[in-house]
């Protein structure tokens, strides 16, 4: 088979991550150390993907500099998605970079869990996990353990299990072929083109797509979420680089990054802080801190700090 390559939309502003995102797409803000792509790639380098196709839009330089700076080895290609119309036509405008198997991860979702299976498995696949309030998400239909409807966001819900944002397929070009349809057709939903149409369409047409539950999946939408994703991750992950610790009082757990410069400063429970951040004279719990933040004297407990927001 051929290697898979992975797409993943990253058009986005995030309006309900602002401030924040006033000045970098919603993929770019940090969680647990590294921006919320950072976590994306290292799931797709977790399953040997070694290209990379990124659909980009609001502030696209902020993710190519990323990318290039501390993913060099990926083989990536960024396609712009000149307006916002929908995942399914973001998935589309990939069409021309990618053909045989296809990885499919949401720019703004950090999945928690083992994705091999999504991509081993050989067969069509989406992971999936049931939820409290479906409405919010896209939900499969199940009958006889095997999915038979897909809707996006249903006010009356069919099932509670909703679509993580992962997906594989053998051969993209399927997938594009279904997605085409849809775009022919029309048809939208809150003026959006939507990927489970065209899944609906592949379900049409006889395509088996099987379901994959996986453990859990974050949805960085919102500040709140944001910093529920950093204590979750950080209860998991806890990294202090040798010596930080001689200047400073570290309450675990935290994550702090390789190349942090900090001074006289009291870090945790759950702080993270990213990459040639400079702190000093701080006492942050329950913080995130991006990249290349500086602060100076700060106190604070629940809050996000990017180098635009100090």
């Amino acid at each position: 088979m051929e290697p898979f390559t992975a797409i993943i939309p990253a058009a986005g502003k995030g309006v309900r991550l602002l401030p924040y995102t006033a000045n970098m797409p919603k993929t770019m803000i940090s969680v647990a150390g590294k921006p919320i792509l950072g976590h994306i790639l290292d799931q797709v380098e977790s399953v040997g993907i070694k290209k990379v196709v990124f659909i980009v839009g609001y502030k696209k330089e902020a993710i190519l500099e990323f990318v290039q700076s501390q993913y060099p080895h990926l083989d990536v290609t960024f396609v712009q998605q000149p307006e916002p119309k929908g995942l399914g036509h973001a998935i589309y405008l990939a069409k021309p970079y990618v053909s045989g198997p296809c990885f499919i991860l949401l720019g703004d979702t950090i999945v928690d869990g083992n994705l091999k299976p999504l991509v081993d498995g050989g067969k069509n696949a989406i992971g999936i996990r049931a939820v409290q309030d479906p409405s919010r998400f896209g939900i499969v239909e199940m009958k006889g353990g095997k999915i038979v409807s897909f809707e996006e966001k249903p006010e009356k819900p069919k099932s509670n299990l909703a679509i993580i944002g992962a997906y594989s397929f053998l051969d993209a070009a399927q997938l594009f072929d279904a997605l085409e349809e849809v775009i022919r057709s029309g048809k939208t939903v809150k003026n959006e083109i939507q990927l489970t149409d065209a899944l609906s369409v592949l379900l049409g047409r006889g395509v088996e797509i099987v379901p994959v539950e996986m453990d859990d999946w974050f949805d960085c939408g919102t500040v709140e979420v944001l910093l529920q994703t950093n204590r979750l991750l950080l209860d998991r992950h806890h990294r202090v680089p040798a010596g930080l610790e001689k200047e400073n009082k570290i309450i675990p757990p935290c994550w702090i990054a390789d190349g942090v410069k900090a001074k006289n400063c009291v870090l945790g429970p759950y702080a993270s802080v990213a990459y040639e951040a400079e702190l000093t004279d701080c006492a942050l719990q329950d913080c995130i801190v991006g990249p290349q933040t500086k602060l100076t004297k700060k106190t604070a407990s629940h809050a996000v700090f990017d180098k635009h927001n100090q």
